[in-house]
């Protein structure tokens, strides 16, 4: 019989293993647990006495008599099934139904993930990418870096794995789904730490996501799929509203009758390309802000008292939220990167983005974190689908120019930015943002309204962790790119509204916002053409 047990409660200075920890709770010795696995751990730092909680999912070889004693004993514990085993062939294709290979735009989360369910199922993806494979992307990302010598197909951005390559590749989602175990398991198969399937905020790394990226590039050829770089959609053809073919690089046709468009949040020509085709497209609300880096010393210290030098925590994390009453805005923290860097994330020329980026081991010494305040139409100057997106345009270009034009980006003190004026320097804590920085005044690239809503929200996020609103932390600006500012219309069948063969799918189609989100609304995504 299989069990459930949840609420296991083990302090930081208990090194009892699980099983032992189990079998005590239950009564029972620990051999008699014949299978084990984690399927939650999370961390208790409240009033800052340190406890992991787990859940459990185990078997026992008992009568059903002796199983229902043991629930009507035991507090937490229900019945269970074992783990269902990831089945990328559990849909098989009838290839009579596709007239021509299915083609995906854009090798991210959603199109990678969409492509190895489409391949397993024999129907050999084309994915393409307007970047370059990993090892192309990697120098030409840190020649941008190293030089502002900046690739405009191929960055952070744009290249196998989307934006997430670069990142801390956190694999948190809100969505509860039974597909998430699919995707989690494949990752682990492919290179991923197997405590993703279980940690409260699992995360890879961007170290460790480039080889779980390689993998899964090798399993979609080995499937029949084929993955082609440098390939950039420049045009539709469709006849009565169905896709027919598309054109590449602005002159080579390829006919498909599945289109995926799994583009990302930055491919802004392809949101153009759309809203000439008379495809149905809606600005959406998104946020706006700026990098925060503080000392990780601090964020531990504030997160973990005298734990904080513990072996077994690591980097400290946080999530911050806060109503702002005068603008009455969200204000909150979006992808904070425990022990990591900021870096410069733009793909158009003349343009600044900041985003941020951890390894798995989160060991430089510096948190980070956006600090961002939601936007909306009100904010756009006009009700065009696509006002979001050159309202984006029009802050990362003043970005760019507060920062000397060279790709260097703007970045400020907190207590100049408190003062409203530009900083000398930053002798205490010098920015990490790559290629490099300038002095400047913040208030003069956000609006006013931004710029105070994050005021405000810093010195009450000081009031949650101590140390926050330290006077040398450093602003660097700007951060734009937090999630598509354009949602590509699609219905029930996640095909794009009024447009048959054509799937919008992931972050930049406005219905995703993350990897995991992401490459589940890929999986599932091909899941539905299979079914057709």
């Amino acid at each position: 019989m299989w069990f459930q047990l949840s609420q296991i409660r083990q302090s930081i200075e208990d090194q009892t293993d699980i099983r032992q920890l189990t079998a005590k709770i239950i009564a029972f010795p620990p051999e008699a647990i014949q299978e084990l696995e984690i399927i939650r751990k999370s961390l208790d730092a409240r009033h800052k006495e340190i406890n992991f909680v787990y859940t459990v999912r185990f078997r026992l070889n008992i009568e059903d008599a002796s199983g229902a004693a043991l629930l009507n004993r035991t507090s937490n514990l229900v019945l269970s099934e074992p783990r269902r085993p990831v089945a990328l062939t559990s849909i098989k294709a009838n290839q009579t139904h596709f007239k021509s290979r299915p083609v995906i735009v854009g090798a991210g989360p959603a199109g990678l993930f969409a492509g190895l369910k489409l391949a397993a199922a024999g129907l050999r993806p084309i994915i393409i990418d307007r970047g370059d494979e990993l090892s192309e992307r990697i120098a030409r990302v840190d020649t941008f870096w190293k030089t502002s010598a900046l690739d405009p197909d191929s960055n952070i951005q744009y290249g196998i794995g989307g934006a997430g390559t670069f990142s801390d590749g956190k694999l948190t989602t809100r969505i509860k789904d039974p597909e998430l175990d699919s995707i989690l398991q494949t990752m682990v198969q492919l290179g991923a730490p197997p405590d993703i399937m279980y940690w409260q905020h699992p995360h890879i790394g961007t170290d460790l996501l480039q080889t779980v990226i390689t993998n899964l590039e090798q399993l979609i050829r080995e499937y029949g799929g084929e993955i082609r770089f440098r390939h950039r959609l420049t045009g539709i053809r469709l006849a009565d509203f169905k896709i027919l073919a598309i054109t590449i690089n602005g002159q080579t046709t390829l006919e498909t009758d599945r289109l995926l468009l799994a583009t990302g949040n930055s491919a802004r020509d392809i949101y153009q390309l759309l809203f000439r085709e008379g495809f149905r497209l809606a600005a959406k609300p998104f946020a706006i802000g700026l990098r925060i880096e503080h000392p990780q010393e601090i964020i531990n210290k504030a997160q973990y008292g005298k734990w904080c030098d513990h072996a077994a925590l690591g980097s400290a994390e946080y999530q911050l939220t806060y109503q702002h009453q005068e603008s009455q805005r969200g204000v909150y923290t979006f992808c904070m990167c425990p022990g990591g860097m900021v870096v410069g994330a733009t793909s158009e020329p003349y343009g600044v983005v900041t985003n941020g980026m951890s390894y798995q081991a989160r060991n430089s010494g510096v948190a980070n974190s956006a600090v961002v305040v939601t936007v909306n139409q009100s904010d756009y100057g006009n009700d065009s689908p696509l006002a979001g997106m050159f309202f984006q345009q029009q802050l990362e270009k003043k970005a760019f120019e507060a920062g000397g034009g060279n790709y260097f980006a703007p970045a400020q003190r907190l207590a100049d930015f408190f003062k409203q004026q530009a900083s000398t320097g930053f002798a205490a804590l010098p920015p990490s943002y790559l290629p490099g920085t300038t002095p400047f005044n913040l208030w003069e690239v956000l609006p006013p309204v931004i710029c105070r809503a994050i005021s405000d929200g810093i010195k009450s996020f000081g009031a949650k962790i101590k140390g926050f609103d330290w006077p040398e932390a450093v602003f660097t600006g700007v951060e734009t790119r937090t999630s598509a500012p354009v949602r590509i219309l699609r219905g029930e069948s996640r095909e794009a509204l009024g447009i048959r063969g054509i799937y919008p799918v992931g972050e930049g189609a406005g219905y995703a916002g993350g990897i995991i989100s992401s490459a589940l609304d890929g999986w599932k995504t091909a899941e539905r053409i299979l079914k057709e």
